[in-house]
């Protein structure tokens, strides 16, 4: 449920059972300033805050989440599932092609030139995006399902900036750039995809209330991760923790397209 309802909802059960908002916060150790955010619609809060405002109120979560559900039409669960499974199978793409990038792009800043034929590598490169685009895609609509804000802005964010970086490792192929020169640029890659990376694991731990600690676990090592790529000395090892990130992040997406399934037969 979204706000303002959520807020709307609260404050009728809290009526319901004769209940001020200083004998709620009694009852939960949830701060009246929080409450009355909550209550007025000024914020949404995280399932967790809404199961200890329930219990306070001494209703069962699952029956109120079953009583509020939103009614979504069977279009919208089965354009959000085949999505999620379009992107966990990108995700494997990504992650196979990745390891071919990532050889690449060592060699090329360390060597300061590609041992490739372009034939080979535009190709690649554009697989590389076009993958991790829909990847991300996938977490975008799943973000859009559990109101996970902050991960669908920085999803959007890092897509935005690998189709700069794409664009960038094509085009200096044709142009000549000093081997100073190329170290800025690939300093300011990967101080961007750190960032970025930081903000993403942040959002992916947001979705643990909804999809469980394997949110928890992926978002932590994008954390990690995305602090390598930040410090530049630690790019290397950046790479070494996108491995297991991966890994889970695709996890996360088939789980995420089993859960969407579920949730569509229980609604039609």
């Amino acid at each position: 449920m979204k706000q303002p309802e959520l807020g709307q909802k609260l404050i009728e059960l809290r009526q319901q059972r004769n209940m001020t908002q200083e004998e709620l916060v009694e009852a939960c150790n949830v701060s009246v300033r929080t409450i009355q955010r909550i209550e007025s619609g000024e914020v949404t809060p995280r399932l967790s805050t809404v199961k200890i405002l329930l219990s306070a109120l001494e209703i069962d979560i699952e029956e109120f989440k079953e009583k509020t559900r939103p009614t979504k039409s069977a279009e919208y669960f089965n354009s959000l599932q085949s999505w999620l499974q379009v992107a966990w199978i990108a995700g494997i793409v990504y992650f196979v092609v990745g390891f071919i990038d990532g050889a690449l792009e060592v060699d090329r800043y360390e060597s300061g030139d590609i041992d490739v034929s372009p034939i080979f590598y535009i190709p690649m490169k554009l697989l590389y995006f076009i993958s991790y685009s829909i990847f991300l895609y996938g977490f975008i609509r799943l973000s859009d399902f559990f109101n996970n804000y902050l991960l669908k802005i920085s999803s959007y964010i890092m897509i935005g900036l690998f189709a700069f970086i794409t664009l960038l490792d094509i085009f200096s192929l044709y142009i000549n750039i000093s081997e100073a020169n190329l170290i800025m640029i690939g300093v300011g890659e990967s101080m961007s995809v750190g960032v970025i990376g930081i903000l993403l694991g942040i959002g992916l731990m947001r979705l643990q209330d909804g999809m469980g600690i394997l949110a928890k676990a992926a978002g932590i090592i994008e954390i990690i991760a995305g602090a390598c790529f930040l410090l530049v000395v630690g790019f290397l090892m950046g790479y070494i923790m996108l491995i297991p990130a991966i890994i889970l992040e695709v996890i996360l997406l088939f789980k995420g397209y089993e859960y969407i399934k579920s949730e569509r037969l229980k609604t039609h």
